[in-house]
This record gives structure tokens, sequence and C-alpha cells, in this order.
């Protein structure tokens, strides 16, 4: 499969020589081309058998072998390296000779364009494509999750390709998408217009960033990582640190934040209808997706990596009964030989051996799991609290675990679901409300009764049904795929969700303990994911916070409306006091009063609309007493 990977100056070069020099002649201008890899080398040689050909990043102040003693007359392509530079330049020279040399005429450009990387911080080396492609690596067309050695791995691997998928129902009609075997993004944010940005333009790669970087000695890789520091693309949603304060990505001021060890980092979209067609047969619903990849070098996370997916309904229509699943195409080692099952109390789905040998991870053999780590948030009672944007907040709840699917090629109950037309749409759909293809219920063999969860036994306590001796008259081992569901919500026009995947792998004494420990692994990432990060607690009014605070409004930039929130403290005498917010241009004219009355103890938040205002910063400054705070926001239209 060719994918699309750097941007170049496609060229060529001649070379004459003669009994002094060697001659380098490039012809004028040049055609940036995409989907290259590698740039064709070719030249005419005269009484030269054999030359030596080397390249420079930073116009002839340092040289680095492309190759030695290549026959002359011969055509030859190069890989370009992964960097950045406007200042490369060829040299050939004379292989038994090297004094005898000549460089390019002219400078050429080189620019590091991924539509896939891959992640490698820990054990785990995972490609990701910036059109929602997952574990699936470019190179090969073949499996792209490779477990263990990370970068070093000599070949293991464990998924196919696995992917987000979504699907809901739009002024009634049933849309559906996603990332499967076939991709339903692509790159790009969607405008405040409601259309796509240009997905040709280079800033909508995957970008890639990596803590200790800076003290990587000089090399492409370095070079490549400092771009993506210096160009982080803040403003399409990557995370990032505001350092001075004023919620606005400064470059040189303001951060990347690192959320792992390493970081990857793409925005894309579903509006192509072409693309979404090709999946399953639907229009487009309207959402853009900002995704972060990370991973982390430490013992207790070696063998997990985290995909973070902020979703945006940038339509003018509202979503209704959508369900987000994850799809997998595990192939644990030899795929044949695979069995699949869920855990519903843990958010789980996992893919084990049917036996204790693996023809490419040998004996005993790993297992590998995909886990729903942090899933959409609905409203819910005052008891209630959902997990969103780091923080508790209080009454909502995270949706459950609401159905598993298993597909089996061959098998006619459990077939894929159809690609390119719309009855692909209606199986996908009826696959996440937990049904099979047609709609009908599935029913458990062992108590005849019907589940919405395909496999939920136990295989190592031996309970319920699982694979194998838990399936009476059950398939046999082979290749599988699963979709993992969770439950409907309903996403307004400019609603914002999560969903966090992790996915990982573990190998025990034998196969069956591979599985005990994926399961206790899933629930040591889950403790540690809500537990032992650092979060703040949005308390919605329930509590009397103890001192002022005027927070940077959200979002930012934003157009055409923001909101920003504050908090007044609860007073030695319960006083109530005059509050007043308003907004001003740079030019301190007042634009708006926000707020102006009376208000108790308590956090408290306001809408700003823009109206008719111009593009631009503004301040908007609260008073409570003798207290002030004023913070700057910008409107882009």
């Amino acid at each position: 499969m060719n994918k699309s990977f750097i941007l170049i100056m496609f060229f060529f070069i001649s070379v004459l020589i003669s009994a002094q020099s060697i001659q380098v002649i490039s012809p004028n201008g040049g055609e940036q081309l995409q989907s290259f890899t590698a740039v064709d080398l070719l030249w005419n040689v005269s009484d030269v058998q054999f030359v030596n050909i080397d390249y420079s990043a930073n116009g002839g102040t340092d040289w680095t072998e492309i190759i030695t003693y290549l026959p002359a007359n011969q055509l030859m392509q190069w890989n370009v390296p992964n960097i950045n530079s406007d200042q490369c330049l060829i040299k050939v020279s004379q292989s038994f000779n090297p004094t005898l040399f000549d460089i390019s005429d002219s400078l050429f450009s080189i620019q590091y364009n991924p539509s896939y990387d891959f992640i490698a911080a820990n054990e785990v080396l995972m490609w990701v494509g910036n059109n929602g492609d997952g574990s699936h690596d470019p190179r090969t067309d073949g499996s792209g999750f490779y477990w263990p050695g990370g970068i070093n791995n000599t070949g293991e691997s464990a998924i196919f390709e696995d992917g987000l998928c979504w699907g809901g129902k739009v002024n009634g009609q049933i849309r559906v998408n996603g990332n499967t075997h076939r991709q339903g993004l692509k790159q790009g944010n969607i405008l405040p217009n409601g259309t796509p940005a240009d997905y040709s333009d280079p800033k909508f790669r995957i970008y890639k960033i990596k803590k200790g970087w800076e003290y990587l000695p000089p090399s492409p890789e370095r070079d490549k990582y400092e771009f993506n520091f210096l160009n982080w693309p803040a403003e399409l949603g990557a995370p990032w640190i505001d350092e001075n304060n004023d919620g606005i990505y400064t470059p040189g001021v303001d951060k990347p934040d690192y959320v792992g060890d390493e970081v990857l980092f793409y925005v894309a979209n579903d509006l192509d209808t072409a693309t979404t067609i090709f999946t399953y047969g639907s229009n487009p619903i309207g959402l853009e997706f900002q995704t972060t990849v990370y991973a982390f070098d430490r013992e207790d996370l070696k063998d997990v990596v985290f995909k973070r997916y902020k979703i945006i309904n940038k339509s003018i229509n509202t979503c209704t009964d959508l369900f987000f699943s994850y799809w997998t195409d595990d192939d644990m080692g030899e795929g044949f030989d695979d069995y699949v099952g869920c855990d519903t109390m843990l958010n789980l789905g996992f893919t084990y051996n049917r036996g204790n040998n693996d023809g490419i991870y040998g004996t005993p053999p790993p297992a590998v799991g995909h886990m729903f780590l942090q899933t959409p948030k609905i409203p819910a009672t005052i008891n209630d609290s959902a997990y969103f944007d780091g923080k508790w907040i209080k009454s909502f709840k995270n949706t459950p675990l609401t159905s598993f699917t298993l597909y089996l090629g061959g098998v006619s109950t459990y077939r894929d679901p159809h690609f390119g037309t719309y009855s692909g749409t209606l199986e996908v759909y009826n696959n996440m409300i937990g049904a099979f293809w047609n709609g009908d219920n599935y029913i458990d063999p062992n108590t005849g009764v019907s589940t919405k969860f395909v496999l939920s036994g136990d295989p190592v306590a031996g309970y319920g049904w699982y694979e194998g001796s838990g399936w009476p008259g059950g398939p046999s081992s082979g290749d599988r795929r699963y979709l993992l569901t969770t439950a409907p919500i309903t996403m307004a026009p400019a609603d914002t969700q999560e969903v966090v995947i992790a996915i990982f792998m573990n190998k025990g004494t034998d196969r069956l303990n591979s599985l005990v420990l994926i399961k206790q692994d899933a629930a040591f990432y889950k403790n540690l994911y809500y537990n032992s990060f650092p979060v703040s607690v949005d308390e919605n009014n329930s509590v009397q916070p103890d001192k002022f605070v005027l927070y940077q409004n959200y979002p930012n930039p934003f157009n055409p409306s923001t909101t920003i929130k504050y908090t007044i403290p609860k007073m030695v005498n319960s006083q109530r006091s005059m509050v007043n917010l308003k907004v001003y241009d740079l030019l301190g004219r007042e634009i708006t009063t926000l707020v102006n009355k009376e208000l108790a103890a308590g956090s408290y938040e306001v809408e700003f609309n823009t109206n008719n205002l111009a593009s631009g910063i503004y301040i908007y400054t609260l008073q409570y007493g003798s207290f002030t705070s004023s913070k700057k926001m910008q409107l882009i239209k």
C-alpha cells in the first residue's frame, strides 16, 4: 500500500564528467509533488565507472552519504530523510577519486509531511494514520501493532488494523461511519462556516513530539521533533500548556503538553461524502476528530498505548441515538488460531490464543486487549459525576458498555457488514445496538436468553458464553474481528465529547494466564487514569469556594460565542456583594456588560455572544468588592 509520507521537490540531476571535474546540472524550476517517499536521481556519466552520492540538509556544511560505488549511467531511487529543510544539496563524486566532485546548482526542499507515523515510547510500536486508521503498517499493508520490543521489535505483531466507529440519526436517518478495513475520515479540521479545510494543506499532517528530543545528537530524527515542537498545532486542538495564562497559544512562550513521554496528534473530519459512502454508504454527520495518541516510558505502563478522541459536532444538525464503537481486527501472532471475548465490567474486549503455542509468539502466547477507558458523558442525577476534559463534572455520568459484536468470515450470522452501500450502514447500526446484522437478537447458547454481549463469559473460570467449551456447537478458532460499543447519546451542534481507548498486551505462564494479566492490567490502567492523574472538580455550584477565581474563557479562540466562568468565595459574614463582569476592546472601550448584580458564594458561568464584533483580541474584567481580575480572549471569524 503506497501511503503519502513526504512532500518533496521532485528533480533530476545530470552529471557530466570531464578529465578534471564532475559537473552537476539541475533543471530550472521544479514541481511540488505529494505521495512520494523517494527521489529518482538520473545522470549521464562518461569516463567514470562508479560514483558516490551525498546530500546536505544545511547548504553544504555537513554531508550525509546516500550511496557509494554506484555504477555509472544507472537510475537510482533515494528514500528521502525525515527532515524539513530548504537548504538541501546533492554532491556527486568519483568513487576512486572523491576529490573530483560537483554539487547541484541550486538548493532544493524536503518537507517531512507524514500521513502515517508510529509511536514507540515503550514495548509497543503502533502505527497511526491521519485518516483515522489504526495499528496498520503502511509499509507492508499489514499488521501495525508490534509487541514486545517497541522500536527494537523483531516482527511479532498482534493487530492487523483497528479504529473508532460511530453511528447515529440525523433528522431520523441512520448514518454510520468509521475506521475499519476502509477509512471514513479526511485529514483537516472543519471551518467555522461548516465546510472542511483543504485536506491537502501540509499542516494537516501527523505531529509527533518526544520528551528529551532536544538532547538528541544532530540527526534527521531530532530535526523532525524540533520542527513539530516549534509548529505544534494548538489551534487545531493539540494539547498545550498555557505558560502565560492568557488562553492564546503563543509559540516560544506556551508549550506543547507532553501528556505522555511520546505524543502524536492529528485532526480529521467526516465531511467528505465520497469517503463516507465508500465506507458504509452513509452521508456525513459533520464531526471533527482531534486525536491524541500517547504512551509512557515507565515500568508500570510499558505495554500500553492510549488514544484520546475529542469529538465536536460542527454541523447544524443534532445527531441523536449516537453510538461510539471501537472496531479491531486482531491477528494475535498467527491469526487463524485466535479466540475473542469481552468483560462488561471493565469495558474490555480481548483476543487470546486457542492453544498454548502460537507460530509467531511461541509458548506461552500473549493476549491483547482494547478497553474504553473513558466514554462519553450524559446528563444524570445530582449524585453522579462524569469524567470529562481532565476533571470530574457533577450531574453527569459516563456511558456504560452496551454491546459486543463478533465478526467471523464464512459464517453468515456473524458476517462482516457490506462496504460502500447503505445496507452496510443499517447492518453496522444493528451491531452497535447489540444485534445481528439483520436486527435479530443474539442468543446465549448456554441459557437460550437474548443478550447484547456476545462471548461475555469467563474462559478462565469456565462459566458463561466463551469460545471453545463455553460455546456448544460454536465455530473453530480463526480470524476474528469485534466491535466494542458504548451507550447512545445526543450531540447538538457545537457539542463536544471525549472517548479514550487503551490498547495493551501481556504474556503470562499460559494462554489463560495471559488473559488473567490482561484483565488485571485493565483494572490497573482504569484506577491509574481516574485516581492517580491530577484532576480538578467542577461542582456546579454544589460547594462554596474559598477564593476568587476568574477562569479563561472556553473555547478560545472562539466564534461566535464563548463561555466565561468565575467563582465567588464564601465571606465570613456570608454577605452578598455586587459582581460586575464587562468586556472591553484593546483600546479600553467598553463593549458590553455581562453581569451586574449581587451574587452569593458559588461558581458561575456566562455566555458571551459576539454579534457583529470584528475579529481581534478582547479583554474581560471581573470586579467583586476590592477584587479585580482580567483576561484576554480572541475572536476569529
